[in-house]
């Protein structure tokens, strides 16, 4: 029998939806998908967004509550605190007047608290009109633990001490409150917190223990006086910016009702990524993965990080390297440099609603100081015209791989970067508008330390801890900083891994685990916290820079205003009253006491009961 062999309509459909995928695949692993990357063309968006400006009738009607800070001009110690107070509350959009103990006037009740950064309270002469003004409903921080002398011993009682010793030096620290937000019983050990100068102290059963050392010394309280109220820090460690969610917690604390308003960020680095992948083995890889390096991270390291990224909210922002050369004098070419790595990575990384920001034509930090770089093995630059042509060199690689693409955020290498090399960056790449270096002081006097700041030619965008391991450091500074200034912002270098120290000589299994561990323990404490990418937690900042705050506080309501309002903005609100109204905003219960408040208006109002 002759048959003839026909080819059915479904059969045609699968040809077709082969053919149709091929050319989507070849598209995909083709160029063209770059100038089409989903996202990239809101990088862009680097300038400020539009401001809304409260009513004048209104802005004459409101005034900002304001606090006093008591210092000692001639302590540097005192200095120091003063400072870090002073940037804690300008975070916290509080007006503060900055006063040396001398010139404390006598008149002080306008002032909401009165914060004291000093331990030579016997140098204020207002000493007992501060005791008649917390008596009479004043709230009064001790920011560092009083000397021993008989100023202290006129008023320790009325503080909640009835015993003084002598000084001793308290270690590691145990939380007996949600001072940091979800972090109650939180323990820090005293290898990873500096010691305290601090009082042997016995406190009268009335005290409220808040903090104390891990020997169960008591290194924080507060103590109700008549109808004001005392809060006492019994050290000396509140000067440095790790600390800084302690004075947020504080001053929350000495409150009845306490508002004020955070960044909102949650944003994450990937130092050296995309970059060039060494070729080779390593021991420890190939002996519990049997891949060589390439292989490990395409088939195991790349996966559990977009893994983690997707299980926890976040995004990444992956700052990239042209090459590895040491190369710092012209002419600068791409020879060796990976185009494939940047381009596979790179698009995945935008998929994964990630961007791309730049660390440098090669590793070497922008300087020409051999001094600044010396200790890291770098060579310096050879003039800050070899710097322009290097990162124009890089530009010019990232344009051949992503069109059209901008790239707007830069990490400068070893968190090392000059004045002169600032310069050359924003010369060299004018679409970069925010710099990326570290937010904590470190031991390298040459390292780029900076604030939430935007200046005359570009946003300072400090990233706070760094690497995978869930150390105990990195637990203290981030609940600090996420309960100062509502801010989450780390970083990893993928070879972190193949280096004994900033491994801990610890396997990527374990160590995939600890970072997977900080990740979900950010997710499960702090759930509210936007995740973002570089260029827009830099557009947020700029807006809540820009912003002014108002509060106006009421025994049964608070409401806060927003002048220079840019769409949105957060607050944390810490009451142990019973919000009974609310007009313009959402509110969120995230811990004992403590609320997340989300508005898009200017005005906001919250409606309390005892």
């Amino acid at each position: 029998m002759n048959y003839k062999f026909r080819i059915g309509k479904t059969v045609h459909l699968i040809i077709l939806s082969v053919f149709l995928a091929g050319i989507f695949l070849g598209i995909v692993r083709s160029d063209l998908i770059l100038t089409i990357v989903p996202g990239s063309s809101q990088l862009k968006n680097s300038g400020q967004m539009s401001y809304e400006r409260l009513p004048v009738d209104v802005l004459n009607e409101i005034q900002a509550e304001e606090y006093l800070l008591i210092y000692n001009e001639g302590s540097r110690e005192s200095v120091l605190l003063k400072d870090n107070i002073q940037q804690t509350l300008l975070y916290m959009k509080k007006k503060v007047e900055v006063i040396p103990h001398s010139l404390v006037p006598e008149q002080i009740d306008q002032y909401k608290n009165v914060i004291i950064a000093l331990e030579e309270i016997s140098k204020i002469p207002t000493l007992d009109q501060l005791m008649e003004y917390t008596s009479n409903g004043g709230k009064i921080l001790f920011a560092m633990r009083p000397e021993i002398d008989n100023s202290l011993y006129n008023v320790y009682r009325k503080l909640g001490i009835y015993e003084v010793g002598d000084f001793i030096t308290l270690e590691g620290i145990k939380l007996t409150s949600n001072i940091l937000i979800n972090q109650r019983e939180l323990t820090i050990g005293a290898e990873n917190i500096a010691k305290n100068s601090s009082l042997a102290v016995g406190l009268e059963s009335k005290a409220d223990v808040l903090a104390t050392s891990d020997d169960d010394t008591p290194l924080m309280w507060s103590m109700s006086f008549n109808n004001g109220k005392f809060i006492v820090f019994n050290g000396t460690m509140l000067s440095t910016k790790e600390n800084r969610g302690l004075i947020s917690g504080a001053l929350s604390m000495l409150n009845d009702d306490f508002i004020y308003p955070i960044l909102d960020m949650k944003v994450l680095y990937l130092d050296d990524f995309p970059a060039p992948i060494q070729a080779g083995y390593h021991e420890g890889i190939f002996e519990e993965y049997r891949r060589d390096i390439k292989s490990f991270f395409e088939d195991i390291w790349w996966p559990d990080i977009l893994s983690g990224a997707a299980k926890y909210d976040v995004v990444y922002t992956g700052v990239l390297i042209e090459t590895y050369n040491d190369v710092v004098k012209a002419p600068f070419n791409d020879i060796g440099s990976d185009r494939s790595t940047l381009i596979r990575y790179g698009r995945e990384l935008l998929k994964m609603g990630g961007e791309l920001g730049v660390h440098g034509y090669n590793h070497q930090s922008l300087t020409t100081d051999p001094a600044a770089v010396v200790d890291l093995g770098y060579n310096a630059w050879n003039s800050m015209g070899d710097m322009v042509l290097a990162l124009q060199t890089v530009e010019s690689f990232v344009k051949q791989s992503f069109p059209n693409y901008p790239l707007t955020t830069y990490v400068p290498p070893s968190n090392r970067i000059s004045d002169e090399g600032v310069q050359a960056l924003l010369e060299s790449i004018p679409t970069i508008n925010t710099i990326s270096s570290l937010y904590l002081e470190d031991d390298v006097g040459y390292s780029k330390i900076q604030e939430f700041e935007a200046t005359s030619t570009h946003n300072n965008l400090p990233r706070i801890t760094s690497g995978y391991e869930y150390s105990e450091k990195n637990k203290w500074a981030i609940a600090n900083a996420i309960t100062s200034i509502g801010v989450f912002s780390h970083f990893i270098h993928p070879d972190d891994i193949f280096d004994e120290n900033r491994s801990f000589s610890k396997s990527w299994s374990t160590l995939s685990k600890e970072y997977n561990g900080m990740l979900s323990d950010l997710h499960a404490d702090y759930p509210w916290l936007q995740s973002r990418t570089a260029s827009n937690a830099s557009i947020q900042m700029a807006n809540y820079l820009n912003a002014e705050v108002f509060i106006k506080q009421d025994s049964d309501r608070i409401i806060a205003y927003v002048d220079r309002f840019a769409q949105e903005m957060k607050f944390l609100l810490r009451t142990n009253k019973k919000i009974t109204s609310l007009k313009n905003c959402t509110v969120t219960k995230v811990d004992d006491d403590i609320y997340v408040v989300s508005t898009k208006d200017m005005i906001i109002e919250i409606g309390l009961v005892d």
